[in-house]
């Protein structure tokens, strides 16, 4: 049977789609996000017989940059071809709107994703990890506050920016990860009031990321992990959330680091993630 590759309204599927996850993975993670999830997104499903076997999400980050998340395929069509003809709808999606650089992150143990896109040409960027910190009494910890809008970052932007030239924009109200670099993202954290600065230190933060427990998302950027690790620490305890959760640059040495100042492992995510790319050509 043929399988029929469709773009999906959100709003009006919203049902049909948990019912998929459901599906395909009873335990997954999105069920519980799903409502923010699918805002400002372009969304592609799989049907065979009017059963929905396949989904994928692309999203616009603006000036070319895309991201793709999401890609499921039910167990009984796995191994089939069925996840390469949706990675190839959605990749014919991001050149027809004019993104030229796409972008995806996969666990390094996760080898049947991690092969599927790098037959449709991604390359790993950087090896990265998923740490999980607990909120700490703030004696001893740089103190960080609120940026003003307008105050500038000070020194050159490090972690995982500075390495790759690609920023974590985070979830919520920005709806994707992981696009180029560019001074006014600075701007518009501080404008928001997600930017937060101290002595040698800068993060940027979003509040209620995950709501049980209550789990601030972090985007390191600039400081050093043994000042940054309990500054962001205490940051966590004074806004009142329960964990903090970020991307942080990965290898032997630092996940050792890592390790010694008391940051988890993520329980859903392996402790190595791979953040791939592909770059291509918009059409027209």
């Amino acid at each position: 049977m043929t399988v029929e590759f469709f773009r999906v309204e959100p709003r009006r599927e919203l049902g049909r789609l948990r019912e998929f996850l459901a599906s395909a993975d009873p335990d997954d993670y999105l069920l519980e996000e799903i409502d923010e999830w699918v805002q400002k997104d372009r969304l592609w499903a799989g049907a065979e017989g009017g059963a929905w076997v396949a989904f994928g999400r692309l999203h616009d980050l603006g000036s070319g940059d895309g991201w793709v998340s999401g890609v499921r395929v039910v167990p009984d069509r796995r191994g089939q071809g069925v996840g390469g003809e949706l990675l190839d709808r959605i990749l014919s999606d991001a050149r027809s709107v004019g993104i030229a650089e796409v972008r995806a992150v996969i666990e390094n143990e996760n080898i049947a994703s991690t092969r599927l896109f790098q037959r449709h040409g991604f390359e790993v960027v950087t090896e990265m990890t998923l740490r999980c910190g607990a909120p700490s009494d703030p004696s001893g910890a740089v103190a960080l506050h609120r940026a003003q809008p307008g105050e500038r970052l000070p020194g050159p932007v490090g972690w995982l920016p500075a390495e790759t030239g690609r920023v974590d924009l985070m979830p919520g109200t920005d709806g994707g990860r992981f696009g180029r670099w560019k001074p006014d993202i600075v701007r518009r954290w501080a404008e928001e009031g997600k930017l937060f600065v101290g002595a040698g230190c800068a993060v940027a933060v979003q509040t209620d990321w995950w709501k049980g427990p209550r789990t601030l998302w972090a985007n390191p950027l600039i400081g050093e992990a043994s000042a940054l690790v309990p500054a962001l620490a205490s940051l966590t305890r004074a806004l009142e959330h329960e964990e903090w959760q970020a991307f942080l640059p990965s290898g032997p040495e630092r996940r050792a680091q890592y390790d010694r100042l008391g940051l988890r492992r993520h329980p859903h995510w392996g402790d190595r993630v791979g953040l791939f790319e592909r770059c291509d050509s918009p059409v027209g």
